[in-house]
């Protein structure tokens, strides 16, 4: 084979070596634990749980009101880059009570991922803010009017979240750059910071993220070098054979 060609390969593989075919991304575990309240217990009671309750069951469902999360995996769901994947489901169990209501609350998520069987885990904190609202308030809270749309069955709650920490993390696999990011909840399949509540209702929000890949595999400074020295080496000793 020619050594001009042959180099010239050599030339195209370095170059190529940065692309790579697809991750294979999987969501293996989702958890959330509830990690401070305010009040704290004996008001509220499930602290370091995925699941808080408060105050006196007024309705005869004998409920209290609550907060859960309840993650996506297991089982274990495969994820495609670049579209919003669903890491939970946030609930708000919003039930007539009497007595204390929670007023603050913070929900750690952690997210594990396998990338090309590397286990990375990334730590989110939740910062949430709740009002509980006279049920029969005209108008209520939100400005709407008692038993018409989301005050149907008295006036809905506000339940209001920020991300503290963990909003997004990378991770350096094969060459390839990952970002994890943590988009925040949705409801109503859009990105919200707070949310109304229907009375006796179970209220949901998913909690949602994204990933994104670079890759950063491309030939080093002392390798195009070395083959640069090459060429020039070939050319040289070619000049040098049609003179001779």
């Amino acid at each position: 084979m020619n050594k001009k060609i042959m180099l010239a390969g050599a030339a195209v593989a370095l170059f190529t070596a940065g692309s790579v075919q697809a991750a294979v991304i999987q969501l293996t575990n989702v958890s959330g634990s509830w990690t401070s309240t305010n009040p704290t217990a004996p008001a509220v009671s499930g602290g370091g749980t995925n699941e808080i309750r408060w105050g006196n069951p007024a309705n005869q469902q004998n409920q209290q009101s609550g907060y859960r999360f309840d993650g996506a995996a297991p089982p274990v769901v495969n994820v495609n880059e670049n579209v919003n994947f669903n890491l939970g489901t946030f609930t708000h169990f919003n039930w007539p009570i009497t007595g204390t209501a929670l007023n603050t609350a913070e929900l750690t998520v952690e997210t594990t991922l396998s990338i090309d069987g590397n286990i990375e885990t990334v730590s989110s904190v939740f910062d949430f803010e709740h009002l509980e609202t006279t049920n029969n308030s005209n108008p209520c809270a939100d400005g709407g009017q008692n038993g018409v749309g989301v005050n149907v069955n008295g006036c809905a709650d506000r339940v209001a979240f920020a991300l503290n920490t963990g909003a997004s993390d990378s991770f350096l696999i094969g060459g390839v750059n990952y970002f994890v990011d943590i988009s925040g909840f949705f409801y109503n399949n859009a990105l919200a910071n707070e949310f109304w509540t229907k009375e006796s209702f179970d209220n949901e929000a998913e909690l949602k993220g994204i990933i994104t890949s670079r890759s950063v595999s491309v030939p080093e400074p002392s390798t195009l070098a070395l083959l640069g020295l090459g060429l020039l080496g070939f050319g040289v000793r070619k000049r040098m054979a049609k003179t001779a």
